[in-house]
């Protein structure tokens, strides 16, 4: 579809904006990246030898309670190795969706900036989910007020409040004529608007 010449001042806004979240989410993604790849690399031999050092030392001067407690450092360590690895692949995992979604939101922004269609779609279907997961956030952080931390929930709500009307901005913005004309979404109008 044929789109219009002239960029509306507003969609340059929201790709800075898909920019800067999606720089944002890369870091992000890289620090859960580096938080999974030092719990997949935590030298657990290393502490088991100190514990079964320890332990030796220990055995010499109490025969029965060792026995116990080998049993129990056995355990201690299944558990301590289970749980290292566990936070290892929650950390990749999850690095390596948010950085994918950082690297979705720069493409993304990159489109709108050349008033692609397929960026206005799929910047409409973001802003629409983003704004039922703030709901969603904004009524368990509700939950939160009968907690101990009332200010804490408060700033959450305002903050859910916030994320709610600029994604609503967004998306009426871009239903806009002349903005949906630029995206090859509907013919141009003969005013131009910013």
């Amino acid at each position: 579809m044929t789109q219009s010449h002239e960029r509306p001042f507003g969609v340059t806004i929201i790709a800075v904006l898909a920019i800067i979240e999606g720089v944002l989410l890369i870091f992000g993604g890289l620090s859960f990246l580096a938080f999974g790849a030092f719990f997949a690399n935590v030298p657990i031999e290393n502490i088991l030898i100190n514990q079964q050092q320890q332990s030796e030392l220990q055995q010499q001067q109490q025969q029965q309670q060792q026995q116990q407690q080998q049993l129990q450092e056995v355990q201690n360590a299944a558990e301590l190795q289970a749980l290292t690895q566990f936070f290892a692949s929650i950390g990749l995992v999850i690095g390596g969706i948010v950085l994918a979604v950082g690297i979705g939101y720069l493409v993304v922004s990159y489109g709108l900036l050349k008033g692609k269609g397929w960026a206005w779609t799929i910047t409409v279907v973001l802003s629409i989910i983003a704004i039922i997961v703030q709901i969603i956030s904004a009524i368990t952080t509700a939950n939160a007020l009968l907690s101990y931390d009332i200010n804490a929930s408060w700033a959450g709500i305002i903050s859910q409040i916030i994320g709610i009307a600029i994604n609503g901005v967004i998306i009426y913005y871009l239903f806009r004529s002349h903005v949906k004309a630029f995206f090859g979404k509907t013919r141009p109008s003969t005013i131009t608007q910013t």
